[in-house]
């Protein structure tokens, strides 16, 4: 028994569990114990004596102590309003907490030590198992700030995914009005059809990312509450960080082991759908007034040093870098071809006519960015790439003369080939390859591709 206990409280004071009597009994001895108490000391004695004087009970059973049991009700109560305003107070006996229970894991005083509950249990020091507990609430602190810093990179991204996305609507909408001005009457219908599947398409990206926004903020801001919950356990005193630890120490490693958030793919307006072969749509009801391009350049694709074209058709180096997100389509782009197309290609033979100029590039990627094309290699040397080759020279008179190629690819042949058009290096060159994954055209700076007149 702790030397602190107040008289009321050594009066009411079970020998036996060392806790504040409940349910007393009185023997004839004038000695008081718990009745569970006594009942399990007489069934492993095997006999009715008294715990502290040994005198033998001999009536059946022992009367109930109502002055005690209430005398011990009311200090329990006052006991406990104690405990109420001082959180290192022992609920059951007002004593500090200075030991932890290891089975139960919790604080427990002098007093619950060498209670029945206690007893057998393993303790230790109150300070030595609230350092390691400290340990793992800094580990669990570092673990929390770099997945919260790696959340608010991707949040940044995506803010960034989110503005980039209202300017290509904005610039989309404009040059589908400067394609539909050229046949306006005629178009007028068409024209509002594609302002509104282009509108659709924006409310659609843009709750898209919304949604991802919203999710990146509602996980940052729990992850920023459980380090609050956190730094406020660690300057609190040892009672406090112990009777809620655990449950701290929880949800920081189930927040710790989130899976790292990603940009979701396809979150940009599809420019292509909307703007590219906007006159091959109508073709049917304006034959004989219109172009169509064979390839769609995809600005999701391009490089930042590249600019293209209002429609979509031709690339060009820029001496500065464009303002444009790091999107996942764009970083899939090998970095010395600039811009694949929009559409990609899993079957049959298809052609296309670039004109070239300068430093180019043409051939065929895959999603994934397996490449295959040939390139200008400064201004003399005119080279094949593939996956496993970087640079193969190709055989052509005067390759700086080239201006203006063909591009093949029997995609079921698996024949990739280039021709020089103009007739004045007589270049021809063809790749084989078996394709089995859809290739979209590539292109290098500076290229335009040429469209087909009907």
């Amino acid at each position: 028994m702790a030397t602190s206990l107040s008289p009321s409280e050594v009066e009411c004071t079970c020998p036996v569990c060392c806790d504040i009597f409940t349910d007393p009994v009185l023997l004839l001895c004038g000695h008081s114990f718990c009745k569970d108490c006594l009942q399990h000391w007489w069934r492993q004695s095997s006999t009715q004596t008294c715990p502290v004087c040994k005198e033998l009970f001999k009536m059946r059973q022992p009367p109930r102590n109502l002055a005690l049991r209430n005398l011990s009700d009311n200090l329990r109560q006052e006991i406990s309003e104690r405990a109420s305003t001082d959180p290192d107070l022992c609920s059951l006996h007002s004593e500090r907490f200075k030991l932890f229970c290891v089975d139960d894991q919790q604080p427990i005083c002098v007093v619950c030590r060498d209670s029945k509950q206690h007893k057998t249990h393993d303790c230790e020091p109150l300070s030595e198992a609230a350092q390691g507990q400290k340990t793992k609430l800094r580990m669990s602190q570092m673990q929390l700030r770099t997945k919260e810093a790696t959340f608010r990179r991707v949040k940044g991204e995506c803010d960034k995914i989110a503005s980039h996305i209202k300017l290509q609507a904005q610039q989309t909408e404009k040059r589908i009005k400067k394609d539909f001005q050229k046949m306006y009457r005629f178009l007028r219908a068409e024209e509002a059809s594609k302002i509104d599947a282009l509108r659709t398409d924006e409310r659609q990206k843009n709750q898209k990312i919304k949604i991802q926004i919203d999710n990146l903020n509602s996980e940052i801001s729990s992850i920023s509450n459980t380090l609050k919950i956190i730094e406020e356990q660690l300057i609190a005193g040892d009672a406090i960080l112990m009777l809620n630890v655990k449950t701290t120490i929880k949800r920081a490693q189930d927040q710790a082991m989130l899976p790292d958030p990603q940009i979701p793919t396809g979150t940009l307006i599809d420019e292509a759908k909307h703007q590219g072969n906007v006159q091959f749509q109508v073709w049917n009801k304006m034959k004989g007034i219109i172009q169509y391009s064979p390839v769609i350049l995809d600005p999701n694709t391009a490089f930042t040093h590249v600019t293209i074209s209002e429609d979509l058709s031709s690339a060009k180096r820029s001496d500065r870098d464009q303002q444009v997100p790091n999107n996942p389509e764009r970083r899939m782009n090998n970095y010395h071809w600039t811009v694949r197309a929009s559409e990609g290609i899993s079957s049959g033979t298809h052609s296309w006519e670039v004109e070239v100029d300068g430093r180019w590039g043409a051939g065929v990627t895959t999603a994934t960015g397996d490449l295959w094309g040939i390139y200008m290699y400064g201004f003399h040397d005119l080279c094949e790439r593939n996956p496993t080759d970087y640079c193969i020279k190709v055989i052509a008179k005067q390759p700086h003369m080239i201006q203006k190629i063909m591009v093949l690819l029997d995609y079921d042949q698996g024949k990739l080939s280039f021709y020089d058009l103009k007739g004045k290096t007589h270049f021809q060159h063809t790749i084989k390859q078996s394709f089995t994954e859809p290739v979209f055209p590539c292109f290098g700076a500076n290229v335009k591709i040429l469209s087909v007149e009907f």
